[in-house]
C-alpha cells in the first residue's frame, strides 16, 4: 500500500494547493462537476485494470465508450437521425455491443495469440469507423432524452445542484463489485497470477485463456457503462467521443499502482490515480497565480490550456519511469538477498 499511499498525499498536496491559487476550485459548481469527471473516467479505467494486471492492454476503450454513445443516442433519441425507441431497449443494445466488442477482442488474442497491442489497436479503428458510419459523420442529439438526467441529477440538492451526482453512485458501485471480484475472489487472483507468470499460472491449471480473454469483456462491459454515462453528459454524440480516453484510463491506471508487466494494481490505487488525472486536468484550467508586473498593476498568470496534453504526458512518462525505477529497485533487493 506505499504506492497508494504516496499517491493519495500526492492528491491532497495537489489538491490544497489549487485551493490556496484559485478558491473556486473547491467550488459547489467545480466539486460536483470534478466529481463527475472522477466518476466517469474511474468506471472505465477500473476495467483496463483488469486487462492490465493480467497482462494485457486495451486500446480499444475509447472508441467502445464512443460506440455505445452513438448507439443509444440511434436508437433512443427522438431527434433527427434517432429511431425513437424506449431507453430499455436502447441502453441494452448498447451495452450488448460493447460486451462483443471485448469478447471479439479476447478471443482474438487468446485463442490465435494475436498481440493485444495489435488487435486492440485494430478493434479502436474498427469501432471508431463504426460509430462514424453510424452518425454519418455528423453528430446525434439525444434532446431532452430523460437520459440526461444521469449526469445532471442526483441526491442532496443545494442550489438546484446535487452534491452526491449519480455517476458518483454507478462508480461506488463498481468500485465495490470490483473490489470484491479482484481482491477477494479465486478469479481475482488467477488474474493476479497470469500477469505475474503466464507459463506457471498455466501449468497450475489455471484456464489462462478463458481467464485472460473474459478481462477483455469486463473492460469493454464498463467502457459501456461509462459511455452511458458520457452519453447523458454529453447529449451530442459524434465519432469524436471517446478519442484518447484509453490514455487517461491507462494513466491513471499505472499512477495509481498497476504495472504494465502485470500482475500488480489494486482497485483502490485506481481510484486514486483517476482522481490525480482529472484533478490535474482540471487544475490546469483553475489554476492561477497573482503577480504585480514592472508598472505596478496586479495581474494573474493562468496555465495555457494548450499544454494540457504536455502535461499529461510528462505525467504519464513520469509514473512509467517511476514503476521501471521500483522494480529495479526491487529486484537489486532480491539479487542482495539472495547473495546473502
Amino acid at each position: 500500500m506505499r504506492r497508494e499511499a504516496g499517491m493519495s498525499i500526492a492528491l491532497v498536496v495537489t489538491c490544497v494547493a489549487l485551493f490556496i491559487s484559485n478558491p473556486d476550485f473547491a467550488g459547489q459548481s467545480n466539486a460536483v462537476n470534478l466529481l463527475r469527471q472522477i466518476s466517469m473516467l474511474g468506471i472505465f479505467a477500473i476495467g483496463i485494470a483488469f486487462v492490465i494486471i493480467a497482462g494485457g492492454i486495451d486500446l480499444s476503450i475509447g472508441s467502445t465508450i464512443g460506440l455505445t454513445g452513438v448507439l443509444i443516442a440511434k436508437f433512443s433519441a427522438e431527434t433527427a437521425g434517432g429511431l425513437g425507441w424506449s431507453l430499455w431497449v436502447g441502453i441494452p443494445i448498447a451495452l450488448a455491443a460493447a460486451l462483443l466488442v471485448g469478447l471479439a477482442q479476447g478471443l482474438l488474442i487468446t485463442r490465435l495469440g494475436l498481440q493485444p497491442f495489435i488487435v486492440t489497436l485494430g478493434g479502436m479503428l474498427l469501432v471508431r469507423g463504426l460509430s462514424q458510419t453510424i452518425v454519418e459523420g455528423g453528430t446525434l442529439s439525444l434532446g431532452g432524452s430523460p437520459l440526461l438526467g444521469i449526469a445532471s441529477g442526483g441526491f442532496l440538492e443545494i442550489g438546484g445542484e446535487p452534491l452526491i451526482p449519480y455517476p458518483l453512485l454507478i462508480f461506488a458501485g463498481v468500485i465495490a463489485i470490483a473490489t470484491y471480484v479482484l481482491h477477494f475472489t479465486v478469479y481475482g487472483r488467477y488474474v493476479y497470477a497470469i500477469g505475474g507468470n503466464r507459463d506457471a499460472a498455466a501449468y497450475s491449471g489455471i484456464a489462462v485463456r478463458r481467464v485472460e480473454a473474459s478481462t477483455y469483456v469486463i473492460s469493454a462491459g464498463l467502457a459501456g457503462v461509462a459511455g452511458v454515462c458520457y452519453a447523458a453528459y454529453i447529449s451530442q454524440m459524434s465519432q469524436q467521443v471517446g478519442v484518447a480516453y484509453e490514455m487517461y484510463a491507462i494513466a491513471a491506471a499505472v499512477l495509481g499502482g498497476c504495472s504494465l508487466r502485470g500482475g500488480e494494481g489494486t482497485v483502490l490505487g485506481v481510484v486514486i490515480g483517476s482522481a490525480m488525472m482529472r484533478v490535474i486536468d482540471n487544475g490546469i484550467n483553475m489554476f492561477q497565480l497573482p503577480y504585480t508586473d514592472g508598472d505596478g498593476i496586479r495581474r494573474i498568470w493562468r496555465l495555457d490550456p494548450n499544454w494540457t496534453f504536455i502535461i499529461i504526458g510528462g505525467v504519464i512518462l513520469a509514473a512509467v519511469i517511476l514503476d521501471q525505477a521500483i522494480h529495479l529497485v526491487q529486484a537489486r533487493r532480491r539479487v542482495r538477498r539472495a547473495a546473502q
